[in-house]
Parts: structure tokens; C-alpha cells; sequence
């Protein structure tokens, strides 16, 4: 990559008091526009597509709306003036040499030339994809942003006299940069989105094809399988699989010939995809047995199904994921070097990291790796949920996946700019070149500073509660925070355009704070605030804050305890639907949520802290002395544990107790549910029902993963006791959210990772708190409350213990995870070095 300089519009360094002189530069830049008069006018090919066209009318467009002057396009050239040259680079020879340009090869087909001085600006591309491309890099580099979606979010800087010297040659880290919305796009995001995507070069102009495949050759070919049954997989005695039978020649030269008939039939198109249905159930027959590994057959097909396209089409490319079963790199078969395999950055088979995972595949062959990304999932769209709001984990990944042979990027992401905005444009940057991961704070405060203008300070700490400081937890004290420094922001500026994006924002606070009550509601009111999330996501759906599509289809089938009556379906249009508004919010409504929202959230004297639910052992951790809680935990109502499986196949071995309340035992027997957190279904492996009789039984889970689990015990409030074998490595969850409450006096114990200088939480409890050395280091007033205790000098990084506590205590500064030893504990994988 050439780096070229910019130079700013004139008026802006006109501003700051700086010239050409004091720069140490000897400029010989192109005027653009002077005095609200174009000096140039932008040039096309006489033959210039229709792509190239359209390009070219938006930079007129766009630079009016910079300079107020207005530009003219034209494909005739102007005697004796300097014109602005937009098109592809055979379309101006005199204008294309000194550049390696390769429009038809994969690498070369987004290549740009943006070259600016007194003779001209020409803005030229390999392809018409890359010409528009260079044309939006041109305007940001004259100041144009466009942060978000909607004309809200573009940042159209006051210059007036445009100016620019520069001689940039350019193309992409990554070949494709897809950041696209699960659930899909809805009737008021499409046109937004793919402008921001133009504006914001991407996707790109490759077509990656990776959906699930298998079972779609399936529909697609009826007769093939009325004629050939042996071709589906054999699943119990049946040939009845989506897998496909993979080891029989027949299947594999009839979804190659599918393969290359698709390719004739869209000559344009560049891959086709042979990624395996979802689920299990592979081929059981001795054949697909005798191929390998279940990676090793969903490479031979994509194997044969790249050879016969190269030999009977040309250079075209086959998509795979690595997920799930197919996740670990393949055993006996070398990946050909057409298909192109995107590792899944979640739901990873056999105890593989991603990057051990990215390493094997690219040492099993291939041309080029991919990355299948997951910037949001299951957050709800709430603060610090998901990993497209994680500045610095977008920071860090990017890079480090491209170093390690990544060219192409998919990311399942949402419309849901509140949360994930600001890293969604962040990741924009990256892709196209990682080296601006060095930049990545002076993107932020760029975009702090363009806007919120006057009230960057506010916002600055907004964005740091939400997105570039830690995980917040999901409070009181988060919700009073943002409300609080949103008013202060209103009240800090009068521009209507920042004012505009204020007030976005605080439809989108506004909606974190509905959620929360929604899921923290009883039963009694559970409906009544799911109704009320409902309307006012949908209401305020344009301003793209919240992925009210994905909310409205999906929250009602993961939570039975609510309803949505026929006509108020996601999908009946608002006239017929009275769940669905499109008034607009008055500057009355959203000064009173405000206000409102700041009366009903008080702050805390300390600041919560989240941490990761990805939990491995601890390791080299020692307790205080002191009895350990050997004979369970009674709790009442729902209740989380974490424990660790270290070889699979296993069985989790607990007694439990159900009914310990005689008189509440009608209510139904207590529930314990395993699931293995490495199954990507999120689909339990073992569940079991105690009868509430008084009576300790044991009970067997059994699972066939390896790593972490999750168990979620549940009862009628008759209150059940769970105790497990000494040694097991089995956590209780005791973070604000999950609030478990034991029944008796208990004693765990808890870690404080190094650097933590106070413990903070909320507690309704008596007992004590103890310091790594054994000494009492608080007292729980017999009141509930939030609490604060001193972390002393070099009692950071190590085991706490609460001792004889009777009542609730939530962790809020520290990881919530309570053990019953050291040897038991787990921790934060960010925590433990080497995980």
C-alpha cells in the first residue's frame, strides 16, 4: 500500500492559524472550489457505466454540499481547465500509468488511484466497485462522514474553499467486509445501511457464498433424490440426512454438475457455497466413516466440487465455514486451493481457541482463510453485550486474525447503532487497512468531536460508559449515568443537528432502561413491560438504534411467560397492528424521559464492572483456612452454576434434595438442566426432575462435551439443595442479575483480581467478609444496600472468603462466581494468563 499526504480544506487550516510554510511543505494542491465556485468539473468517460455515473453525481453532490459551489459532470473535457477524472483506470490510459492494475484477479479488483495537484484530480479504479470507492475515500478525506445510517450521522464539515494535494495507490486488508443483520434488513433500513456501506467502502466487490448449502441442493434437486434415496446421509438406519452420503461418487459428481450449471446459468457470480446443513447428524454409513474426520468430508466434497468448476467454468471459488463439527482443521485431506474456508469465531468443536483453529486450517492447503464473525449475538442490543461494541476487541482482532492469513470477513451484526454504532464504523476502517488500528482512539475522539460538537465532553464519557471502557453491568447506576450525561449534553449545545443525535440517544437509553424492567419483571407485571418494550422499540425503530425487527420476531419464542395477540404480530403493518406507532417523539416527551429517567435511577458511590461469563479454571490460587461448605447449597426459586468438564464423554455426578418446604411441595418437581456451553444449538445435554419429597437422590447429567457448562436448577419455592463431589469445579453465579439467595448460613469464597482497590456490591445478608489472610474485613449491617470494602495493599489477586452470611450477596466490582475451595473455583478466561 502507498500512502499519499492530505491536505485539509484550506479554510481549516485557515482556521487554525497554519500555512503551507509552516508545514515545511511545498504545496501545489488542486482548488477545488473557491468563494462558493466550482473550479473544476468532474469528468467521465463518454463510456462510463451507469455505476460510474451515479459515483460521479454523488461526488457532485457531496462537494456542493462542502464548498456551496456547484459542480458540473460531464463526459466532454473542458479546454484550457483542470477537471476532477472519476472512472475506471482503461477508460483514461494517459491517466492510469504507473500502477499494476488488475481488474479480474481477486487481490486487484478494488485498487484506487486518488491523485490530486494543480494539473487535476483523478480518481480512478480498477473496476466500477473500486471507482466508487475511491470517490467516497475522496470525500472523507475532504471531511465527509458518515458515522451511522441516516442522514442524522453524516458530518458535512463548514469549509467552503476546497483544496487537495495527494498521490494515493490503494486496496483492501480484507477482500470482503460484510457486516450484515440477523433477522435482515426491514422497509426503513435498507436504503440507509447500503448507503453507509458505499459511503463507508464495503462490502466489497467479491461475493463470498457460505450459507448452508447441503439442504438446499436438496430442494433445489427433488428428482435427483426420488431417483438416488442412497444419496442422503444415513442417519439411524434410515437414509433420511440432510449430511449427504459424501462417500459415494455419485452424490459428489451430481452436486458438482449442480455446481457448474449455477455458475452458467450467473456468469457474474464469483463462489458458490458447499457449507453442510446446520445440526448434526453426519452420514453414519462405513464410506463417509471411512473418510475421516467430519472436516475431512466436508472438504472432499468442496474439494470436488472446485475441480470441476475450475476445469469446466474457469476461476471460481467454493465457500465453507469452519463451525461447529466441521470446525477442527481436517485430518487426511488437503483443501484445494479454491475453496475458501471462514473460521467461526464461536460454537468451535474439541477444544480448539479460534486461533489454533485458524492455524491448522491454513496449514491444511488453501489460497485463502476467512473469518465468520459474531459482533452480535443474544445481547438484546444492550450496552456492552456484544462484540461489535467492543472498541478494543475490534481493535485487537482485526490485525491479529488478517496476520494470521484472514482476506475475508462476515459479521453477523443487527441494526443497532446505539450499542454497536461506533464500533461498526471502526471496523469499517480496519478492514480496509488494519494499520489504522494504531488510530483507533484518534477515531474515536474524531467522531466524539464532529457529532457532538460543544458537548464532545459528555459524550466522550458516554461512549467510554458504553463502549471504550469497561463491560458495564446492566444497573440502575448505568441507566442514571447515561440519562444524566445526555442531559448534561442537551444542555451543553443548541446545534439542532447534534441535538438530533442526542435525542437518539435517548430513545435508545430509554429503551436499555425498558428492557431491564422487562426482564427483572414478575410475573405479575411481566406483560405489561413487554408490551411497552415492544411499542417504544418499534416507534423509535428509524432511528436505527435498536434491531427492532430481530427484538420483535425473536424475544416472544425465547420467553413463554408472554404473549402477542394475532393483529400485534411482528409482521402485521401498523395500521392493522395497535402495537405499532409511527408518531414521532415531541422535544416535550423526550425532555420528560429525561427528567424521569434521572429520578428513577440513583447513582452508585462506586462503578460496577463486568466481567465475562467464559470461565476456565483458576489455577495457582490458595484459600483461608476455614470449613468448606461440604453439605450444599439450599436456595429457593431459579439458580445458575458454571462447572467444568475437563475429558468428555462425562457424567456430573449431584445429590440433590427437592421439597425441603413440606407445605410448597405441590408445586412441582425441581429441575436441573445441563447445557454445554460449546454447543453452538445452545441445546441442554442432560436434564433430570427431582420429586419434591424431602428425600436426597442422586443424579446423573451426562455430557459429551469438554469445557465449561452451565447448569440451571429451578424449583416452586420449596427450596432445593444441590451438593456435588469434592474436587469438581463448580461455581455459583452471585452477580445482581441472577440474585441466588441460600438458604442457611454459607461460607464461599470469591476472587479480586489484581489491581482492584475496592470491592463493591449489593447485599441483603449478615455474615462477614474476610481478607486472603484470614482477618475480618467487613461487617454486613443488618439492612439491604450497596456496600463498599477497602482492597488493602497486596490482597488483590487473590481468594476472599464470605463467612457465615446469611441472606444475598451480589458481586458488582469483582467476578460474581462463588466456590466452595480454590481447587473449584473458575474464573474469568481474561483473567487467567495463558487461556
Amino acid at each position: 500500500m502507498i500512502r499519499g499526504r492530505t491536505i485539509a480544506p484550506v479554510c481549516a487550516l485557515a482556521l487554525l492559524g497554519v500555512g503551507w510554510a509552516a508545514l515545511g511543505v511545498r504545496a501545489a494542491p488542486a482548488v477545488l472550489s473557491r468563494e462558493g465556485k466550482a473550479l473544476m468539473s468532474i469528468r467521465v468517460a463518454p463510456d462510463a457505466s451507469e455505476e460510474v455515473r451515479r459515483s460521479a453525481a454523488d461526488l457532485a453532490r457531496l462537494l456542493g454540499r462542502l464548498s456551496g459551489a456547484a459542480f458540473a459532470v460531464s463526459a466532454e473535457a473542458a479546454a484550457g481547465a483542470p477537471a476532477l477524472v472519476v472512472g475506471r483506470a482503461a477508460s483514461f490510459p494517459d491517466l492510469a500509468g504507473g500502477v499494476a492494475w488488475a481488474p479480474k484477479e481477486l487481490t486487484g479488483r478494488e485498487q484506487y488511484r486518488l491523485k490530486a495537484d494543480a494539473a487535476g484530480v483523478c480518481l480512478l479504479g480498477a473496476t466500477d466497485t473500486a471507482v466508487d470507492y475511491a470517490v467516497w475515500d475522496f470525500l472523507y478525506r475532504l471531511g465527509y462522514r458518515r458515522y451511522f445510517p441516516g442522514e442524522r450521522w453524516e458530518i458535512i464539515p463548514p469549509a467552503r474553499d476546497l483544496a487537495i494535494e495527494l498521490d494515493v495507490v490503494t486496496r483492501p486488508d480484507y477482500f470482503t467486509r460484510v457486516i450484515w443483520y440477523g433477522y435482515g434488513l426491514w422497509d426503513y433500513n435498507a436504503a440507509p445501511y447500503r448507503e453507509w456501506q458505499r459511503a463507508n467502502r464495503m462490502p466489497g466487490s467479491f461475493r463470498l457464498s457460505t450459507g448452508h448449502a447441503y439442504d438446499h441442493f436438496i430442494r433445489r434437486n427433488p428428482q435427483i433424490f426420488k431417483e438416488h434415496p442412497e444419496y442422503l446421509g444415513l442417519w439411524e438406519g434410515e437414509r433420511k440426512s440432510s449430511k449427504l452420503c459424501i462417500s459415494n461418487p455419485g452424490l459428489r459428481q451430481a452436486v458438482a454438475n449442480w455446481a457448474v450449471q449455477e455458475f452458467r446459468a450467473n456468469p457474474g457470480m464469483d463462489s458458490i457455497s458447499m457449507e453442510p446443513s446446520d445440526g448434526g447428524q453426519w452420514c453414519q454409513c462405513a464410506g463417509c466413516a471411512a473418510l475421516g474426520s467430519v472436516s475431512d468430508r466436508a472438504v472432499t466434497l468442496a474439494n470436488a466440487v472446485a475441480a470441476a468448476v475450475r476445469e469446466q467454468v474457469g476461476e471460481r471459488y467454493v465457500g465453507i465455514y469452519a463451525y461447529s463439527e466441521h470446525s477442527p482443521p481436517p485430518e487426511r485431506v488437503r483443501v484445494d486451493p479454491n475453496v475458501i474456508v471462514s473460521a467461526a469465531t464461536a460454537f468451535i468443536r474439541q477444544g480448539f481457541t479460534f486461533d489454533r483453529m485458524l492455524e491448522g486450517w491454513g496449514k491444511a492447503g488453501g489460497r485463502y482463510l476467512g473469518v465468520r464473525e459474531y459482533y452480535t449475538l443474544g445481547g438484546r442490543d444492550l450496552p456492552g453485550r456484544d462484540r461489535g461494541g467492543n472498541v478494543a476487541y475490534l481493535r485487537e482482532t482485526l490485525p491479529r486474525f488478517h496476520a494470521r492469513g484472514a482476506r475475508f470477513m462476515s459479521s453477523e451484526s443487527g441494526d443497532n447503532w446505539g450499542p454497536c454504532g461506533l464500533g461498526y464504523y471502526i471496523a469499517s476502517r480496519l478492514l480496509w487497512d488494519v494499520k489504522e488500528a494504531d488510530r483507533v482512539e484518534a477515531h474515536v475522539e474524531e467522531f466524539i468531536t464532529n457529532a457532538f460538537g460543544s458537548a464532545a465532553d459528555p459524550m466522550r464519557r458516554f461512549y467510554a460508559l458504553i463502549n471504550t471502557g469497561p463491560r458495564p453491568l446492566i444497573s440502575d447506576d448505568l441507566v442514571g449515568r447515561m440519562y444524566r450525561l445526555l442531559a448534561e449534553a442537551r444542555a451543553a449545545s443548541k446545534d439542532p443537528a447534534v441535538r438530533g443525535r442526542l435525542d437518539e440517544l435517548v430513545l435508545y437509553t430509554r429503551y436499555v432502561e425498558a428492557f431491564r424492567d422487562y426482564n427483572n419483571a414478575p410475573a405479575k407485571t411481566r406483560q405489561d413491560a413487554f408490551e411497552f418494550l415492544i411499542r417504544h422499540s418499534y416507534r423509535m425503530r428509524k432511528t436505527m438504534m435498536v434491531h427492532v425487527k430481530a427484538l420483535y420476531r425473536d424475544l416472544p419464542s425465547r420467553d413463554r411467560s408472554v404473549r402477542v395477540p394475532a393483529d400485534c404480530a411482528w409482521n402485521v403493518p401498523a395500521p392493522r397492528n395497535p402495537w405499532k406507532s409511527d408518531e414521532p417523539f415531541t422535544e416535550t416527551e423526550i425532555a420528560s424521559m429525561l427528567k424521569e429517567g434521572i429520578a428513577r435511577h440513583g447513582l452508585l458511590d462506586f462503578t460496577p464492572v463486568s466481567f465475562s461469563e467464559d470461565l476456565v479454571p483458576g489455577g495457582g490460587l490458595s484459600a483461608p483456612g476455614g470449613a468448606v461448605q461440604a453439605e450444599g447449597l439450599p436456595m429457593r426459586g431459579r439458580r445458575t452454576f458454571y462447572l467444568w468438564i475437563e475429558k468428555a464423554p462425562a457424567q456430573v455426578k449431584l445429590t440433590v434434595t427437592a421439597g425441603m418446604i413440606a407445605h410448597y411441595r405441590d408445586r412441582g418437581p425441581a429441575k436441573l438442566t445441563l447445557y454445554p456451553l460449546n454447543d453452538e444449538f445452545g441445546k441442554p445435554s442432560a436434564e433430570a426432575a427431582v420429586p419434591p419429597d424431602g428425600q436426597a437422590r442422586e443424579v446423573l447429567l451426562d455430557t459429551t462435551f469438554e469445557g465449561l457448562h452451565r447448569l440451571e436448577v429451578s424449583d416452586g419455592n420449596d427450596m432445593t439443595r444441590v451438593n456435588w463431589p469434592a474436587g469438581l469445579r463448580m461455581v455459583l453465579d452471585a452477580s445482581l442479575e441472577a440474585r441466588p439467595t441460600i438458604s442457611q448460613r454459607w461460607t464461599l469464597y470469591f476472587y479480586v483480581p489484581p489491581g482492584v482497590r475496592e470491592i463493591g456490591g449489593y447485599a441483603s445478608a449478615q455474615g462477614s467478609v474476610e481478607t486472603p489472610e484470614g482477618r475480618a474485613a467487613f461487617e454486613f449491617p443488618k439492612r439491604e444496600g450497596f456496600f463498599r470494602i477497602p482492597v488493602p495493599e497486596g490482597q488483590d489477586g487473590k481468594l476472599w472468603r464470605l463467612r457465615q452470611i446469611g441472606g444475598g450477596v451480589y458481586l458488582m466490582t469483582v467476578p460474581p462466581f462463588l466456590a466452595r475451595s480454590a481447587e473449584e473455583m473458575l474464573l474469568p478466561k481474561e483473567l487467567v494468563k495463558g487461556k
